[in-house]
């Protein structure tokens, strides 16, 4: 059922339900639930999302919890709850909900080290007004282009069973560098390779206490190399050990068919304020090949990350991020990597291997707000450590460079240890569910380089 949309006269009887009955309206059982001002969600994905029935307690607590996850779904830019007592007792809910605009279609452009190009993408954050997801994106650049498609059903038919589907193409230039051999040695491009990546998958879940969900995926894509060369001014010593067979440039794997199955597990007690974030994720993913279903690979890895954040002073925010993975006979597709938006102050993937760890530290604050135009800075700091502890030469198809075996020698010197700090800016428009600018810039500590990463379109995607 719709009530009309007259929100000053709702908030004056919000107050005075709370002023005249405060026991009549908390710490009673919820007789009926009402949803207003949803002119695009339906009524059911609202309570839903809020995460209350007909039957249950109301308190203080639960109202803000429900506060909380219909702020931090994304879908509504005006949130407000009241409550008054119910003809036959217990009390009535009214939930006001007033939608964002959900979609948009937008042109991208970003600059970052090996990396610039621009695209055209269509987000759906609200599918038929049940919270499902739609993204197709493309774009074309000097170093990555590609075509991505992805659906996702947080909720089966209002159900805690989940399903996704997604489609990946993609076309990249890869640029292998020198092992670092001492901490604070500058490590210069080697190898330079195009590598086609198509990839399909699907993925089915269950969410347990709303903050527990169990995945499985199962996906599929084929890989093939291109146009392997050296970088100029190196030689064929430096990627070979001496002489190329038959003068060519190995590629850095194999080619063929790359099938696997992904398990994950997620526990995410974060809620997201308009841009603020609080509360924590953890997450558990192991993923392993399947040559019974026809891979040419055979390997897995699995990877552990946590988040952590903090609201201070009303508006600030305090994120920690951490992670650490590590993978048997990873293919070159699948490898770990730092440098790039991830270590802010290198290049893009300018570090590899098989073990990673990494951390990050990012402190925001508001800038300005004009018109639902939001403005924030950040300062931040990266850390990643990522070698390879399994670099036999022709191992499971991959062709390692030389100076990666020797940089093995060197870890307990901590040679492929890398930190950066900086700077940022982000751009958020309430009105919408996208930030819609990113400029970041990040001084490597150990490389000594200034590098800029920015972005104007679907910076979130």
């Amino acid at each position: 059922m719709k009530l009309p949309a007259v929100r000053p006269a709702l908030a004056a009887l919000a107050a005075a339900a709370v002023l005249a009955a405060p026991g009549a309206a908390l710490g009673e059982t919820i007789r009926e639930i009402v949803v207003v001002d949803n002119s695009k969600t339906t009524d059911d994905t609202v309570i839903y999302i809020a995460g209350i029935e007909e039957g249950d307690d109301w308190d203080e607590g639960v109202q803000e919890k429900v506060r909380t996850e219909l702020v931090s779904s994304g879908l509504f830019k005006e949130v407000d709850l009241y409550s008054e007592p119910h003809p036959k007792g217990g009390v009535k809910i009214t939930i006001i909900a007033k939608d964002k605009h959900s979609w948009v279609v937008a042109p991208t452009f970003y600059n970052q080290p090996t990396n610039k190009g621009g695209g055209v993408g269509f987000g759906e954050n609200n599918l038929f007004g049940e919270n499902k997801k739609l993204l197709l994106y493309g774009q074309i650049a000097t170093g990555d282009s590609f075509f991505v498609g992805g659906y996702v059903d947080p909720s089966i038919r209002g159900t805690p069973f989940s399903w996704a589907a997604d489609v990946f193409l993609r076309y990249e230039r890869i640029i292998e560098y020198d092992a670092p051999l001492k901490l604070t040695s500058k490590v210069e491009p080697l190898r330079e390779s195009k590598m086609m990546y198509l990839n399909s998958g699907v993925k089915l879940g269950v969410t347990l206490f709303r903050s527990l969900k169990l995945e499985q995926r199962l996906r599929g894509a084929k890989v093939a190399f291109y146009k392997t060369t050296l970088r100029e001014g190196r030689t064929e010593e430096e990627v070979c050990g001496g002489p190329c067979p038959d003068g060519r440039v190995p590629e850095p794997g194999k080619e063929g068919w790359d099938i696997s199955t992904e398990s994950i597990l997620t526990f995410d007690r974060r809620a997201n304020w308009y841009g603020i974030t609080s509360g924590s994720k953890i997450k558990l993913a192991y993923e392993k090949a399947l040559p019974s279903l026809g891979s040419d690979f055979d390997y897995w890895y699995t990877t552990f990350s946590f988040e952590r954040a903090r609201r201070y002073f009303s508006r600030h925010n305090f994120i920690i991020r951490g992670m650490a993975g590590y993978g048997d006979d990873l293919p070159f597709q699948h490898e770990y990597s730092g440098g790039g938006t991830s270590l802010r102050g290198y290049k893009n993937k300018q570090f590899r291997g098989d073990f990673k760890v990494a951390g990050n530290l990012e402190y925001s604050v508001p800038l300005f707000t004009i018109a639902g135009f939001s403005m924030r800075g950040l300062a931040f700091f990266d850390s990643t450590y990522v070698t390879f502890l399994d670099s036999d030469r022709g191992d499971h198809g991959r062709n390692y460079l030389p100076n990666h075996s020797a940089a093995l020698d060197n870890v307990s010197n901590f040679a492929p240890f890398k930190n950066s700090v900086g700077a940022g800016l982000r751009l958020y428009v309430r009105q919408i569910v996208l930030p819609l600018l990113g400029l970041d810039f990040g001084y490597g500590l150990e490389g000594g380089g200034i590098e800029m990463y920015f972005a104007i379109g679907l910076t979130d995607f």
